[in-house]
Order: structure tokens, then sequence, then C-alpha cells
């Protein structure tokens, strides 16, 4: 079963621009590539607990076609529209939730070519369910460490280290919780993916059905609070160093 967040989904419309913008946030932001489909191409701020923020961005904007995701419907908006869990065995994950009686579409094999020309290839599923409430499913077929840099790559001027908590809003929060502890095999009281403790609220106003916030810890001295929303292309990020949690 899912045991840990992969990573997190930030659409932005200009991705050289949102690159620069989260490196004056304080992230150390690595060159990604272009999707198998053709259709996006992203960069990657990874963390030292394994997860990574993913900045995502359609290659052609004035192309009517969308992706699996349906990421293109948010555009003009930018901001945080998905989220992933990682997936040691996809297939047994599908037959899992299946049988709990979600509706999963296995979507088969996904990929990425490198700035330098490497491809990687990697499985992915979709849970239909309050789609976005809950996340999608991948499973790497190369190496992780192919698609996901470590080691300097995750050490970032602001002291980010991992995501400790993401923020979702959902139309029905108590299937949320309900969805999302069968999800894990967990109390509906402590959702978590690995060290990220997953939080469920009602979704009110304009506001969009999905992950909706994060708290990002920080081992910088004095490093808190909130990021500015304009360079985070509408992404709510705090700050909190990890002995204030």
């Amino acid at each position: 079963m899912p045991t840990r967040l992969d990573h997190l989904v930030i659409l932005v419309r200009d991705l050289e621009e949102a690159v620069g913008d989260y490196g004056r946030l304080g992230f150390r932001v690595t060159p990604g590539g272009e999707h198998a489909d053709g259709l996006t191409r992203n960069a990657l701020v990874p963390l030292r607990d394994g997860a990574y923020l993913e900045l995502v961005a359609f290659t052609e904007p004035e192309d009517g076609r969308d992706n699996v995701w349906g990421w293109r419907r948010f555009l003009p908006h930018e901001g945080l529209v998905d989220y992933c869990a990682a997936s040691e065995g996809s297939r047994g994950d599908i037959e899992r939730l299946r049988g709990l009686g979600f509706e999963v579409e296995d979507l088969g094999e996904g990929g990425r070519r490198l700035p330098n020309g490497e491809e990687i290839r990697w499985r992915s599923a979709s849970i239909r369910q309050d789609r976005r409430v809950m996340p999608f499913l991948i499973e790497d077929v190369t190496p992780r460490a192919r698609r996901v840099p470590a080691g300097p790559a995750a050490d970032h001027p602001n002291g980010a280290t991992g995501i400790a908590r993401l923020e979702i809003f959902a139309p029905d929060p108590v299937k949320a919780r309900r969805d999302l502890a069968a999800l894990v095999d967990a109390p509906p009281g402590a959702l978590k993916l690995g060290a990220c403790e997953l939080v469920i609220a009602s979704r009110g106003g304009e506001q969009r059905t999905g992950p909706a916030s994060v708290v990002l810890s920080t081992d910088a001295p004095g490093s808190s609070g909130e990021l500015d929303l304009r360079l985070s292309h509408g992404v709510r990020f705090t700050l909190a160093p990890e002995a204030d949690r």
C-alpha cells in the first residue's frame, strides 16, 4: 500500500519564470525535462525527506490538448493542483483498492526525458473517487534516484527539509477521511503519508477541491513563516522549524 508522499504538483504558466521565483524563495531548483506525451515539462525541488515539489507547465500554452490528469483546465490560474503517493507495487495496490470499492484507472507506463537525453519510466494510476482529494499513485520502473535527485540538490538556502503537513479541501470531509484511511490503512484521525500529516478541511466559497496548503519543515535558524504567494505562484507555503512542530 502507499506509505509515503512522493510529490506535490504545482501548475505554472511560465516554467522559467517559476524556477527563478522559487529560487528567490530560497529553494534550489533542479531541471526536470519533458514528459513522454510532449504536453508538459517540469522542474523539481527535491527535499531531504524524499518528497519533492514539481513545477510543471504546458509546453504549448495555446494548445487546447490536455493531459490525462486534466491539469490544463486550471489555467490561467496557477497553484497546487495535485499530489502523488509512492507505490512499491502499483498492480497490487490497484487490486486492493478495487477490492475496497474504489474506482481506479491503471494508466500504465509514463515517462520523461531528462535534459541529458536519458529517459526515465514509471507506472501510475488514478483513484477516481473525489479526484484530487485522493492522490494519484506512482511506481518507478527505472530507479527513483534517476527521477528524483538527492544530495546537494535537496539542500536549500531557506532550510526546507520536507513536507510536514498537507491540507486538503474536500466537499465531504467525513468521506474523504474514510477514503484516505482505507488508502493508507490507518485510523481516520491519524492520516499520514510517510512523514506528512494529511489534514482534511471543508471546501468553502471559491476554494477548489484538492490539496490547498503546505507546511514545510525547516532546520534553518530564524527561517519560519509564510512564503510570498506571488513568488510561489499561488501555493500557500508555511516554513515551520522542526523543533516547533
